[in-house]
């Protein structure tokens, strides 16, 4: 008869001291990212990844570290390789093609490491051939260096060139 109330503590304890799911991990992670604290968004999906390294959680969590270091630490060493992280370890995910994009990217546009972005742009191009950014790699790879005045001018010409031949044709 003693031990009866024993029991129900016991077993408030068991269910207060269970680890949460992936999924409630993954959401921790967003709502803290949603109310801009950062640091907490990152703790909690690297507890998500190293907690459960199999969840169908692991590589969005891994993802969004990474646009985290990028987009609101400016950690973009972090950011570079975690996206790399990402792409080895799962280089067919829907992001992957995402993650080896915005490495060129990062070191172009970031870091202004023209060489390295040009390699992880090459590299995205063999990679991901048929992804929806390939021509946003290949635009990348031909402004390499330049800056958005330059490549403006340059658009303008072509533009201004294309008019011209456009008006010649209607004459005729």
């Amino acid at each position: 008869m003693k031990f009866y109330w024993f029991l129900p503590i016991v077993t408030v304890l068991f269910i207060g001291c269970s680890k949460p799911s992936a999924e409630e991990m993954f959401n921790k992670g967003v709502d803290s990212q949603r109310a801009s604290m950062f640091n907490d968004a990152i703790e909690a999906y690297k507890q998500l990844i190293s907690t459960y390294p199999d969840s169908a959680r692991t590589p969005e969590a891994l993802y969004a570290i990474a646009t985290i270091y990028q987009n609101h630490t400016q950690s973009y060493s972090q950011a570079i390789q975690t996206f790399s992280q990402f792409v080895e370890k799962y280089p067919d995910h829907p992001l992957a093609p995402s993650a080896s994009f915005l490495i060129g990217f990062i070191y172009n546009n970031d870091l202004k490491n023209i060489d390295s972005a040009r390699i992880a742009y090459e590299q995205f191009l063999k990679s991901y051939p048929n992804s929806q950014l390939v021509m946003s790699a290949q635009f990348e790879l031909e402004t390499l260096g330049k800056d958005a005045g330059e490549i403006l001018k340059e658009r303008a010409k072509l533009a201004e060139a294309e008019n011209k031949s456009a008006k010649k044709g209607k004459k005729k």
